[in-house]
C-alpha cells in the first residue's frame, strides 16, 4: 500500500511540473509574440519612415559596415574556395596592367596616389588595389573581379565565359604586391597616338584604346596574348569588332569599347590598321616543329580531316579572314583553346573555325602556331612558299 501511494505522490508531482513547465512556455511564447511583433513594427516604421540616410556622402552606421562586411568576406571565401591559380607570369601581369588602366583606374584609382576626386566620393569607397593582397587572396581576387559584388559599383565581368581574360588583373595584382605601388606609377607610360598619326575622323580615344595593348608601327603589342592588328585586312577587322559590339565574340575587355565606337570610328580604325605594314616574326628553335607545322599549314592533315590553314588565311583569299603570318604562338594557340572551349563559334564564320580547331591535338596547336609566329609577314605576304624538305 506504501508503495502504491509513493508512485501516486510521484505521478501527481509530474503532473504538476508538467502543467507548470506547459503555463511557462505559454507565457514565453506570448511574450516574445510580442517581442518579434515589436521589432517587425519597428523595422516597418524605420523603413517607411526614410529615417536611414542612403547617401553616398554619409557612411554607414558601424554595426551596418561589420555586418556587410562579414557576410561579403564569408561569401566570397567559401564560393572561391577550390579555384585552381594559373601561373601569374609577367606577361599576365603587363596586360593586367593596360586593363587596369583603361577599365578599373577610373573607381580604384592610380595604385600609390590614393583615392582619385571621382572614387572618394563613392560609397563603398572603392578599396586601393595595391593593397589587395592584404585582405584577398588570388582565388578570392578572381572571384570578386569575375562576379563583381552586389549592393557595391563593383559589375560581373563582362565577358561571361572568358575567365581567362580575368587572371591578367590578378597577375597584375600580384605584381603590385611584390614590387609596390610606386612600380606602377614609374612604369613606362600608356602608349598614346601621335598627333601626326591620327586618322581623319577617329577620335583620339578609341584610337589610343587599341594602340595601348595592341601597338601599332611604332610599338608592339603589350603582350603575346594580344594579335597584331597592323597589316590585317579592313573588312576583317570591322568584322570583329561588330562581333565584339553585338556580343558574337566575347571578351571583357574589347566588348565595352566596341560597344561604344560609332560605325564611321570603327571604318577609319579598320583603315589605319589595314593601311600599316605587317610587322612580327617571332623564331622558333624547334625548327622540327616548324616544318611539321608548315605541313599542316599549307598541305593539311586530311587523313584528320583537318584543310590547310592557307586555304583560308592567305591573303589571296577571302579578306574576311586574319592573316596569321607574324602572330605570335601565345595568341593563336589561346584562341585555338576558345574554339575548342565553345567559346568563338557563335558567328557564322566562328563556327568554321571551330570544327577545324577540334580536330588538331595538343601538339599539332604547337606546331602550326610556331610555324605561323616564325614567319616574316612581309615575306609571306609576297614570296611563295619554298619546298618543304
Amino acid at each position: 500500500m506504501a508503495e502504491d501511494k509513493t508512485v501516486e505522490d510521484k505521478t501527481a508531482e509530474d503532473k504538476t511540473v508538467r502543467s507548470r513547465l506547459s503555463a511557462y512556455l505559454r507565457r514565453l511564447g506570448r511574450a516574445m509574440l510580442v517581442v518579434v511583433g515589436a521589432m517587425i513594427v519597428g523595422a516597418a516604421v524605420f523603413i517607411v519612415s526614410g529615417i536611414y540616410n542612403v547617401a553616398a556622402r554619409s557612411e554607414h552606421w558601424g554595426i551596418t559596415n561589420w555586418l556587410l562586411t562579414v557576410v561579403r568576406d564569408r561569401s566570397i571565401a567559401m564560393a572561391a574556395y577550390g579555384t585552381s591559380v594559373p601561373d601569374l607570369t609577367d606577361d599576365l601581369a603587363g596586360l593586367g596592367a593596360e586593363h587596369y588602366r583603361g577599365g578599373c583606374a577610373s573607381c580604384h584609382g592610380v595604385p600609390g596616389r590614393g583615392p582619385g576626386p571621382i572614387n572618394r566620393n563613392m560609397l563603398p569607397l572603392p578599396p586601393d588595389l595595391a593593397h589587395a593582397y592584404e585582405d584577398y587572396n588570388s582565388k578570392e581576387l578572381f572571384w570578386i573581379i569575375y562576379n563583381g559584388l552586389k549592393f557595391t559599383g563593383m559589375p560581373a565581368w563582362s565577358g561571361y565565359r572568358r575567365k581567362d581574360e580575368v587572371w591578367t588583373l590578378v597577375a597584375f595584382l600580384d605584381r603590385l604586391r611584390r614590387t609596390g605601388p610606386d612600380s606602377y606609377i614609374d612604369s613606362e607610360p600608356s602608349r598614346v597616338l601621335p598627333p601626326e598619326l591620327e586618322v581623319a575622323g577617329v577620335g583620339t580615344q578609341p584610337l589610343e584604346n587599341c594602340v595601348r595593348c595592341h601597338g601599332n608601327a611604332q610599338y608592339p603589342p603589350i603582350s603575346d596574348l594580344v594579335p597584331r592588328l597592323t597589316g590585317q585586312s579592313e573588312a576583317y577587322l570591322i568584322r570583329a569588332i561588330k562581333n565584339y559590339s553585338d556580343g558574337t565574340r566575347e571578351s571583357g575587355i574589347m566588348e565595352p569599347i566596341a560597344y561604344k565606337m560609332r560605325a564611321e570610328e570603327t571604318v577609319a580604325l579598320a583603315r589605319y590598321y589595314s593601311s600599316l605594314p605587317l610587322t612580327g616574326t617571332r623564331v622558333s628553335k624547334d625548327h622540327a616543329a616548324v616544318a611539321r607545322g608548315r605541313r599542316i599549314a599549307t598541305e593539311g592533315l586530311p587523313q584528320a580531316g583537318i584543310p590547310a590553314c592557307s586555304a583560308c588565311h592567305h591573303e589571296a583569299n577571302n579578306p574576311q579572314f586574319p592573316k596569321l603570318a607574324g602572330q605570335s604562338a601565345t595568341y593563336l594557340s589561346g584562341q585555338l583553346r576558345l574554339w575548342q572551349n565553345g567559346l568563338r563559334d557563335q558567328s557564322a564564320y566562328g563556327a568554321i573555325m571551330a570544327v577545324v580547331a577540334n580536330r588538331l591535338n595538343d601538339a599539332q596547336i604547337r606546331d602550326v602556331t610556331a610555324y605561323y609566329a616564325s614567319q616574316s609577314p612581309a615575306r609571306h605576304h609576297h614570296e611563295p612558299e619554298a619546298p618543304i624538305p
